[in-house]
């Protein structure tokens, strides 16, 4: 059987991808499974029961529960909502949940335009103020 490591989605083109260990063999695969028939109005749980009770992909997906999967689809139905909004099939930065979009410790900042480079930086900043530890703080240490 297969114990699943890692779910997320890619964008472009839309692809679920499941990183799973082969019990058996301890091996690590991964597996994208392309989401053909998912458009920016479709429902995320109905996709997602598909998915799961597809013959192709579902074995991969029976251990990652419903409401994850849910959840990822819907972050992509988002993201074709605002894609299909601007008229363009190029990848946008909205406002999605961190835990698949990666932070900047995962991306290279050297290739973002100016606005992402700003926004980037600001997040950052932000992180860094609310850590900070200043004199006169119980933490603190000269």
């Amino acid at each position: 059987m297969f114990a699943p490591k890692k779910c997320g989605i890619r964008y472009e083109p839309p692809t679920l991808v499941v990183e799973y260990v082969v019990l058996a063999t301890g091996k690590l695969h991964r597996r994208c499974m392309p989401l053909r028939n998912v458009t920016a109005s479709s429902n995320p749980d109905t996709e997602a029961r598909k998915f799961k009770n597809n013959p192709k992909h579902g074995k991969y997906l029976e251990k990652i529960s419903q409401e994850k999967l849910s959840r990822i689809l819907g972050k992509c139905i988002k993201f074709m909502k605002g894609a299909a909004a601007i008229g363009s099939n190029k990848p946008m930065r909205l406002n999605l949940d961190d835990d698949f979009m990666g932070n900047a410790a995962d991306m290279d900042l050297n290739k973002l335009n100016d606005s992402e480079l700003q926004f980037e930086k600001s997040k950052m900043n932000k992180d860094f103020m609310e850590k900070q530890i200043k004199p006169g703080d119980p933490d603190y240490e000269y």
